[in-house]
């Protein structure tokens, strides 16, 4: 197999298709989540309530990606999670994607969980999360648990999943969701 060299031509050739808000691939820290939160604050603050749903979002996905991310790294002492962090604007929502490395034997679960949250309404949802709350510890899922639950109910959309076989051992999971604008909604209340 022919490696190819990374282009930042071709990167950003991608990226500029929509409007990335925020991109981030690398290890995910203390320091990484501090400053990815203050931005969110920052570029959303015209839109209260999509950024508080952003927010919440980000908090459980950049968690799971910092529990379950199978590719680590080595640095000052430290071993931090790998993952990638992408937000996306379109007319009417913005996209919240997350990827990391996950170790095979896990894929089918964690597609398996999302295909059953996906199946649910808000008050199917609302009592899967009570029942996955009160499971014993050793019943619940790997990364596919109370926190994708959550996901689901804080956007009120469908979870996106990929994933692609990356070695024998590991595949690049991704985890997608939109978030609709209030901004336009809002303005078009006020109209009324």
């Amino acid at each position: 197999m022919i490696e190819k060299e990374f282009s930042l031509f071709d990167y950003y050739a991608l990226t500029s298709q929509k409007s990335v808000l925020i991109s981030y691939k690398g290890p995910v820290s203390d320091v990484i989540l501090a400053e990815i939160s203050k931005d969110i604050r920052s570029k959303f603050s015209n839109d209260p309530k999509a950024s508080r749903k952003i927010f919440a979002i980000f908090m459980e996905l950049a968690q799971n990606i910092l529990y379950y991310s199978a590719e680590k790294t080595l640095f000052n002492n430290r071993h931090d999670s790998i993952g990638s962090i992408l937000i996306t604007q379109m007319a009417e929502h913005y996209t919240f994607s997350c990827g990391n490395l996950v170790e095979n034997s896990y894929i089918q679960e964690l597609v398996e969980s999302c295909k059953i949250i996906n199946s649910m309404d808000r008050d199917a949802l609302r009592e899967y999360k009570r029942e996955q709350r009160s499971a014993p510890q050793r019943e619940r899922s790997k990364g596919a648990g109370i926190g994708l639950i959550q996901v689901a109910l804080t956007s009120d959309t469908p979870l996106k999943v990929e994933y692609k076989e990356i070695d024998d051992t590991h595949s690049l999971f991704s985890l997608s969701v939109q978030i609709m604008k209030e901004e336009e909604k809002d303005e078009e209340e006020k109209a009324k």
